[in-house]
């Protein structure tokens, strides 16, 4: 099959992740996978193996299947010659959600989740295409390992420490891009706050990268007491190294479509606090992982403070979330991908 998508940007977003890296699948699987964007650059921070062309190329050949994820491109997409034309949920409650589910479109879902409200709210079928994960770059390393040493031309990216202690540390790593109100910083570091005033080894580790127009630098937001650093555009091939610092993963996010952080902390075996927001496919409470019902502090708080307290169920919870998130492959996701394009081509899949 000839497919091809349709994306704002190369940057580092999960979003972006998910296209390179099932795109690089499904061209193992022998099918031709174009990204256009505006530019029409290949990424600088992970390998794509397919072609990537500027929007003013769209016209230019025809596609099997199209897919499209984000709203503020669909004049883009209408451009687009193909055979059928998918929109892909990634997120819940857009404005122009409506207005897309009520168009003449196939529909992809990331997630349980996603899947479910949508055909709830609109009545069309949304086939499901979770997230999945590179353990070729998500993976445990040893606390004492080293990280990746630098590629050439490549600048370290400085972590941002204050108010060390010395002794056993206990880390807790967040994602930091806090000026994202759904992805749930605050309620994180609140929560965290509160536990410190008894436990004065916590240390909080966020991560993130200067994306989009305006660069926006998260860390000048993050106040907090407790001793904090943070890792600004860390490399792929550092991942693996930051997730194993770590003693646990905390996440408070709402209105996801795919957890992307929490389901790479479970493939480098950190035990995880999170919300049922875009984690339903991977996260069961008391599974394979502590699952609150919101983001709010005291809940929060009340789940952490059960992993501090307890190794066993830290370990315990480690395990049981690799081995479930392991499921989740690009691979694998190639290949149900593949099944639903071809059953839709077909006549065997359509919508209701």
């Amino acid at each position: 099959m000839k497919i091809a998508a349709l994306l704002p940007h190369m940057e580092i977003f999960g979003g972006v992740r998910r296209y390179i890296e099932v795109g690089n699948a499904l061209i193992r699987r022998g099918h031709g996978f174009v990204l256009f964007t505006p530019a029409g650059r290949k990424p600088d921070w992970l390998e794509f193996k397919g072609e990537v062309r500027p929007f003013e190329a769209i016209p230019v050949e025809g596609f099997e299947i199209g897919i499209l994820s984000e709203y503020s491109i669909l004049p883009q997409f209408e451009r687009l010659k193909a055979g059928a034309k998918f929109f892909y949920f990634v997120l819940e409650g857009h404005k122009k959600e409506k207005d897309v589910a009520r168009r003449n479109l196939h529909f992809l879902g990331n997630s349980e989740g996603v899947c479910r409200r949508i055909e709830r709210k609109y009545k069309v079928r949304c086939f499901r295409a979770p997230g999945g994960i590179n353990q070729e770059i998500f993976h445990r390393l040893p606390k004492s390992q080293s990280p990746a040493p630098l590629a050439e031309g490549e600048t370290a990216a400085q972590p941002v420490s204050r108010g060390t202690h010395p002794g056993r540390e206990f880390k807790i790593l967040c994602y930091g891009r806090i000026y994202k109100k759904r992805k749930g910083v605050r309620p994180v570091i609140r929560a965290v706050e509160k536990l410190y005033r008894r436990n004065r080894q916590l240390r909080l580790v966020f991560f993130d990268s200067l994306v989009g127009e305006d660069k926006l630098d998260p860390r000048p937001l993050i106040q907090t007491a407790v001793p904090q650093e943070f890792h600004l555009n860390l490399p792929q091939n550092r991942m693996a190294w930051l997730f194993s610092q770590a003693d646990i993963f905390v996440s408070g996010e709402r209105r996801s479509g795919w957890a992307n952080t929490a389901a790479e902390a479970m493939a480098c075996r950190l035990p995880v606090v999170c919300t049922p927001s875009g984690s339903r496919d991977f996260a069961v409470h008391n599974e394979t992982a502590l699952v609150v019902p919101f983001a709010h502090s005291f809940l929060l708080r009340r789940q952490i403070s059960r992993l501090l307290d307890d190794p066993e169920l830290r370990d315990r919870l480690a395990e049981a979330g690799h081995r479930k998130i392991n499921e989740f492959t690009w691979d694998a996701l190639a290949e149900r991908l593949e099944g639903i394009f071809q059953g839709v081509l077909t006549g065997g899949a359509n919508r209701p």
